[in-house]
């Protein structure tokens, strides 16, 4: 017996299965080559069946060849330009990446004042171009002012502190700083939803030399705006958090979502939207990762980093071969921790680099997809965000995402359990105004539209962790939001559901 069927065989009996007389002689029959990679597919098969299998016979090899030599073919429905074929597999896919700056780090303390600087001058850009910010001044044009001035101050918020009902922030600019202090009710409680770090503009009144009082608190924001559409109807699924290779990672919900894009299952105008969904994308933990918390390993189904990414391959190499696939990494993809992070590297996902239709990026990325501008990001901040903003909270984790937005930075605090790369440039800000924003990260699934941009919190497709439960945090499983790029309509498809 060779070492590969060796092998082979031992990792259909650690899987948890029985092997047939004839499947064993039919292995036999294999090269080497392709062997290992039959053996993958077919337990992927077998762990996503609706039907509980135990023994694998040499029909049921068979049948999982057979069908993935059919994956290979388009799958028909009369939606597109030629009869039978997918709409969405009539067009080339177009994805242009628009923040294509390169890092430049520094780790000195000079890197850390240009980042900050760069943050500022970005922001502070934002600000100026809005008509209502033409009476802006610096903070040491307002220390110069007469008492009682009536002013505008851009300024980034160093501390934020709570007395009594006073509320008071310290502002800083590249050259001065100054106090601000509100008593105001409303004032105050627009005040305690600031982060520290973010720029801001305050409307005050001069009080003393180096303090103002707050009439209002101005976020830089985006802009009402209609977005823009794309020409034909293509589709996006927009999803998160698969964590392949956890013992939760809900196989058989995921094998319906890629059963519904290979036209397979789904009443028919389900099937036509399915037809005309040219994207798939994923914004982080793609897998499950190695030691990413306490007791991680006893969690873990794959023990071993490339293994997970290798069964992820395999999976996404089950959705149609017309589907373009955008993947940035997460938290428990083996990048750098700190944002922003570098795409998923070929070291430890050889087989998904090597898939022309997979689109490795950055976390976050900035795109163009069919002239329609989308925003993603795995939403690390967001825990920040939903845990110390009053009023917010884990269950709608789309408001977290709006307030970012206003905020325009995907993680505008420094310091704190989210690190951030010491750069020249900060790469976090959201420059332009974005037609679909995303995160995911909570595993809760949300949306809410803000003005005229599409916000999405997508879900999970992982069971309730340990962690989760100790927390009482419920994770949405098998929701599957669907954007017409034309319409800006979402569907929300539910998975867990039979279809």
């Amino acid at each position: 017996m060779s070492v590969e069927l060796r092998e082979a065989l031992g990792k259909i009996i650690e899987s948890g299965y029985q092997l047939s007389a004839d499947a064993f002689d039919y292995l036999k029959t294999l090269d080497r080559d392709i062997l290992q990679d039959t053996v993958r597919r077919v337990l992927l098969f077998a762990n996503s069946s609706e039907k509980d299998v135990v023994i694998l016979d040499r029909i049921f090899f068979q049948k999982v060849i057979e069908r993935s030599r059919e994956k290979s073919k388009v799958k028909g429905f009369i939606t597109g330009k030629s009869l039978g074929r997918p709409l969405a597999s009539e067009y080339e896919g177009q994805i242009q990446v628009l923040n294509n700056q390169p890092p430049e780090p520094s780790g000195d303390l000079k890197g850390f004042i240009d980042y900050f600087r760069s943050r500022f001058k970005k922001i502070e850009g934002i600000f100026r171009k809005r008509i209502d910010m033409k009476d802006v001044v610096t903070i040491g044009i307002a220390q110069k002012m007469p008492l009682k001035s009536k002013m505008k101050v851009i300024g980034m918020v160093t501390t934020k502190r709570a007395s009594g009902p006073r509320l008071f922030i310290e502002l800083e600019d590249p050259e001065d700083s100054i106090t601000v202090m509100t008593s105001d009710s409303e004032t105050v409680r627009k005040g305690l939803t600031i982060l520290q770090d973010q720029v801001i503009c305050v409307d005050a009144v001069k009080f003393k030399h180096d303090l103002l009082i707050a009439n209002d608190f101005i976020w830089p924001d985006i802009p009402s705006h209609s977005p823009r559409r794309s020409e034909i109807p293509m589709c996006v699924a927009f999803l998160a958090d698969l964590h392949i290779g956890s013992k939760l990672f809900q196989k058989k919900i995921f094998n319906r979502f890629i059963r519904w894009m290979n036209l397979e299952v789904g009443r028919p105008e389900s099937r036509k939207m399915a037809a005309r969904v040219k994207y798939v994308i994923i914004t982080g933990d793609l897998v499950d990762g190695i030691g990413v918390y306490p007791n991680h390993m006893d969690e873990l189904e794959i023990k071993d980093i490339r293994e997970q990414y290798e069964t992820a391959a395999l999976i996404l190499s089950e959705l149609p071969n017309y589907v373009e696939i955008i993947i940035i990494p997460g938290n428990h993809d083996p990048v750098r921790k700190s944002l922003p992070q570098p795409p998923i590297s070929k070291q430890y996902a050889e087989r998904i680099h090597n898939d022309d239709r997979i689109h490795l990026l950055g976390n976050p990325s900035h795109l163009l997809i069919n002239g329609v501008e989308v925003y993603i990001s795995h939403g690390k901040a967001l825990e920040e965000v939903l845990s110390r903003i009053p009023g917010m909270n884990f269950h709608n984790p789309e408001v977290g995402i709006e307030l970012l937005l206003r905020c325009r930075h995907v993680a505008p605090t420094y310091g704190t359990s989210i690190p951030i790369a010491p750069e020249k440039v900060d790469r976090l800000v959201i420059e332009s105004t974005p037609d679909i924003i995303q995160m995911g990260h909570i595993h809760v699934y949300g949306y809410r539209r803000y003005k005229g941009t599409t916000i999405i919190a997508s879900g999970s497709w992982q069971e309730q962790t340990s962690f989760q439960k100790r927390v009482n945090l419920s994770p949405t499983i098998g929701i599957a939001p669907i954007v017409d790029l034309q319409t800006h309509n979402i569907a929300p498809l539910d998975f867990t559901k039979s279809y």
